[in-house]
């Protein structure tokens, strides 16, 4: 399984009740098909880059969770005709690669050049 995040945006309009029914049933989804829900990370109320739907605010939540295709299928289909959503991406988490220090050629000694080298 995969490590998948997803934001989802709703309207300004809706009540913490819609919104906590939401993050179940969006819980359940996940773990119906096998997937595991990591967490959920609410944002709060923020105002949005543009205007999405007539709306200028909305409630953000940011969901983590390991699944497959088949999950984010159903997830995609699910926020797409709920009506409390006016945006979400669902995009996967992939690790970050670890960082080495590593001397860049040339750095350090002094070169060791040949007059061929220097032709």
């Amino acid at each position: 399984m995969k490590t998948y995040e997803c934001v989802v945006i709703y309207a300004p309009t809706v009540g913490t009740d819609v919104l906590e029914s939401s993050t179940k049933k969006y819980t359940e989804v996940i773990t119906s098909r096998g997937g595991k829900f990591t967490g959920v990370d609410d944002w709060g109320k923020r105002s949005l880059a543009y205007e999405i739907a007539f709306h200028r605010e909305g409630f953000y939540h940011f969901y983590k969770f390991d699944g497959d295709g088949e999950i984010i299928n159903e997830l995609n289909r699910q926020m797409r005709i709920d009506e409390n959503v006016i945006r979400h991406m669902i995009v996967r988490d992939e690790p970050k690669p670890e960082i080495t220090a590593r001397r860049p050629e040339g750095a350090g000694a002094p070169s060791q050049t040949t007059e061929e080298d220097r032709r």
